[in-house]
């Protein structure tokens, strides 16, 4: 189990290089990190379930948390466990040095429903926005990968805003972008989004990364059309449509062109779909 050695790590960290992770000196070191202010959660802070190692069932090439050091897909925890107390301290410090705070989410160095005690840290985190701040969201961003663990699932359905990966729905270019544990087929993960957009009564959104990485691309017309397709067929509440603003972690891979994304994203909604499109 962790010992947190302050000078090792840390309950809660102030982002000091915004959009800038890879050279940042905190990097995966903080529980609890931020601010973030954005159009789609307001003011919020991350949680980092995974300190010191980035845990991911992926190994995307844009990826701006770094190689990932653990790639799995069983769930983890023994080294990893934060004791919900000290998560508790943590998240308290956060919302003494964050004013007007909006939204928590579940984030950090790679995959946070990998973790073995997500459901009990969603619990803790749910109790003491309760107790708190009842207006404060409760959210995760997922690459989408463990919605066909139902423990994960049961976890989930608590939340209140799920921001879910989707940057391809063709297998190949699935392999290449995301670099998935070997285990993984984004057609069992399109099947796992509709099953789970049934279950869950809360925001739904779908997240796409539109990248180049050496000669391929994921933001075509036909690469469009495709995601067009299964989108509607989930029916999230929104679609947020991405490139690559902070510095990736392969120097190979590009940001898409914003024509390339208006173009992309008008595609989409042809299709009846909400999307936002972020272009920095």
């Amino acid at each position: 189990m962790i010992v947190v050695d302050r000078q090792k790590y840390a309950l809660f960290v102030r982002c000091p290089i915004p959009g800038e992770c890879l050279k940042c000196p905190f990097r995966g070191r903080s529980i609890t990190y931020g601010p973030f202010r954005s159009r789609r959660r307001g003011t919020s802070i991350g949680i980092n379930l995974f300190l010191g190692r980035k845990v991911c069932s992926f190994n995307c090439v844009y990826c701006f948390r770094g190689k990932t050091s653990i790639k799995t897909m069983n769930l983890v925890s023994g080294d990893y466990d934060i004791p919900p107390e000290l998560l508790r301290e943590a998240l308290k410090e956060a919302v003494r040095n964050v004013e007007e705070l909006r939204a928590i989410d579940f984030s950090g160095s790679g995959e946070p429903t990998l973790h073995r005690r997500f459901n009990e840290y969603v619990d803790v985190v749910m109790d003491f926005v309760k107790k708190v701040n009842p207006n404060i969201s409760v959210g995760v961003f997922t690459n989408s990968s463990t919605l066909g663990i139902e423990s994960v699932v049961k976890a989930l359905l608590k939340l209140e805003y799920v921001e879910a990966k989707l940057d391809t729905v063709v297998q190949w270019k699935f392999k290449v972008i995301n670099r998935p544990h070997k285990s993984l087929n984004v057609n069992d993960i399109i099947r796992n989004l509709r099953s789970f957009r049934k279950r869950f009564s809360g925001t739904l959104v779908i997240q796409i990364m539109l990248v180049k990485y050496l000669n391929v691309v994921n933001w075509s017309i036909r690469d469009a059309e495709l995601m067009a397709d299964v989108i509607s067929a989930i029916e999230p509440d929104e679609v947020h449509v991405y490139t690559a603003y902070r510095m990736p972690r392969l120097s190979t891979v590009s940001r898409a062109k914003e024509e390339d994304m208006y173009v992309y994203s008008k595609i989409l909604k042809e299709r009846g779909l909400k999307v936002e499109l972020y272009t920095h």
